[in-house]
């Protein structure tokens, strides 16, 4: 057996969020790890720096790396249980978008066939109200999802809404007290070996920093991992957003769910945390100039241009790149930092030896690539045809055309409201079904196992479970009275 050398040593270009999440997490699985985080100016274009919302992922990674609810109430985060797309169909209907499944097991068949079949009787609620954290962050209500599967309050999952800031100095703390303290830098190039992996990562100040694996969390502009190829998938033609226009606005009340509102030009988020509301809008620059945006969003004072798409191979030699430094999104779907944070898991789960041999090499990028490929493509599902054509924005979107995986999703979903499998999905079936069936897409068949239940019985079920369903928030306090509870009991 041929023996590989381990990874004794990486070096992180970048302090944000990314760095240090990937700092933490490669240090808590490889014990003697040498870290050196360089701590370079900040990149405004770095969204994962900016934004609050996460994805359920985030309690696996937080596990992963020793951070506990309490740490997370302390530095300022809220719980988040939805977005609400509001003024998103032309009949002005809002839609909740929840994680976790609706309604369970009726009857043989899935159930949203079950209650697809009692639509087209004309004899059920609107799909979102038998999701029970739809229902309560319609409501501004949250409770903790119960451990008894037999519990209405079971079967969902939640995220969290981060203070981008305060986040970022909790996960400062926890580095330095497992011995990691950044140094500030600039980046000034690379030396390379004969091999074609980098050397030496040099400074503008003369110092050299040798590792045996470098981290790229810089930001989009990724200097260090754009020493080796420039190589960059473009994914502008499928996605609308190539500008955000971010800022802040007076704090609300604590609430467990974000908005996005459709207005002409594209879409507004409101993000409330505990002492202000984060903002933004989400507009096309050939559509809308930047003070335009600024009249429709008068809070904005930060204009961030995004090359929305992704890094062919982010792990390419000894440079891997994360975050916004590998893939480019618009926070759409709130998958931003569940991108980075997962392809950090990714990249401990299939760590190569000091070679970086292209076998894991080649296995990390593609799963990269099919993970971020189909959170392109839940986000491009956003865009649906829902009769909205008020405003330049919704009117263009009915002639953008569709990568080929999201138009196969399609296809087989709007045939018999099946799913196609894909690897590395981001979003569940319960995702994908919310939103297409929330944004009006009726499959042309109905599923045969399904019909085969008595439709007055399936009528009566569904009735009997919307309406407990729909009773649920009133026995629960408001988010902010329950958010203060769980503050007295740390």
């Amino acid at each position: 057996m041929t023996a590989r050398p381990p990874i004794r040593s990486i070096a992180v270009l970048g302090a944000g969020i990314v760095g240090l999440s990937a700092a933490i997490a490669f240090a808590r699985v490889l014990p003697g790890l040498a870290v050196t985080v360089i701590e370079t100016p900040d990149d405004p274009a770095a969204l994962t720096d900016h934004l609050a919302g996460t994805l359920p992922s985030i309690a696996e990674f937080h596990d992963r790396i020793g951070l506990r609810e309490r740490d997370l109430l302390a530095a300022g985060a809220t719980h988040r249980l939805g977005t609400r797309l509001s003024d998103w169909r032309a009949d002005g209907v809002p839609l909740v978008l929840a994680h976790g499944e609706r309604g369970g097991a009726i009857a043989p068949g899935t159930f949203h066939q079950h209650w697809l079949n009692a639509r087209r009787a004309g004899k059920t609620a609107a799909f979102d109200a038998f999701s029970v954290p739809a229902t309560l962050a319609a409501a501004d209500r949250f409770v903790h999802p119960s451990d008894d599967p037999r519990s209405p309050i079971s079967g969902f999952g939640y995220a969290w809404r981060l203070d981008p800031p305060r986040y970022r100095d909790l996960l400062r703390a926890l580095a330095r007290h497992i011995g990691i303290i950044p140094v500030p830098g600039v980046y000034a190039g690379v030396e390379r070996g004969s091999d074609g992996h980098v050397a030496t990562l040099l400074l503008a100040d003369g110092r050299c920093v040798a590792a045996d694996l470098y981290l790229d969390c810089s930001g989009p502009a990724a200097p260090l991992r754009s020493a080796l190829d420039t190589q960059w998938d473009d994914w502008r033609r499928w996605l609308p957003v190539d500008r955000l226009l971010l800022g802040a606005a007076p704090a609300r009340v604590a609430t467990p769910t974000d908005d996005r509102i459709a207005v002409p030009a594209g879409w507004r988020f409101v993000q409330p945390l505990r002492d202000r509301t984060l903002v933004g809008l989400g507009y096309a620059a050939d559509q809308t100039s930047d003070s335009s945006a600024r009249r429709v969003l008068p809070a904005g004072d930060t204009v961030v241009p995004l090359a929305l798409g992704v890094r062919a191979e982010p792990w390419r030699h000894n440079v891997l790149a994360l975050g916004d430094a590998a893939v480019v999104l618009d926070p759409l779907a709130d998958a931003n930092l569940h991108l980075a944070q997962s392809a950090i898991l990714r990249a401990i789960d299939l760590l190569p030896g000091r070679d970086c041999a292209p076998t894991e090499l080649a296995e990390y990028n593609q799963r990269s690539h099919r993970q971020a490929a189909r959170v392109r493509d839940f986000q491009a599902a956003h865009y649906l045809p829902t009769g909205r054509t008020r405003g330049p924005f919704w009117k263009s979107i009915a002639r953008l055309p569709r990568p080929d995986s999201l138009a196969h999703t399609l296809e087989q979903f709007a045939h018999r409201g099946r799913l196609p499998f894909y690897e590395d999905e981001s979003f569940d079936k319960d995702d994908w079904h919310g939103l297409l069936l929330g944004l009006g897409m009726i499959p042309r068949i109905a599923d045969p196992i399904a019909s085969a239940s008595p439709p007055e019985l399936i009528a009566a079920t569904l009735k009997q479970l919307a309406d407990a369903t729909a009773a649920l928030p009133a026995r629960l306090p408001p988010y902010p009275a329950y958010l203060a509870q769980l503050e007295r009991g740390r």
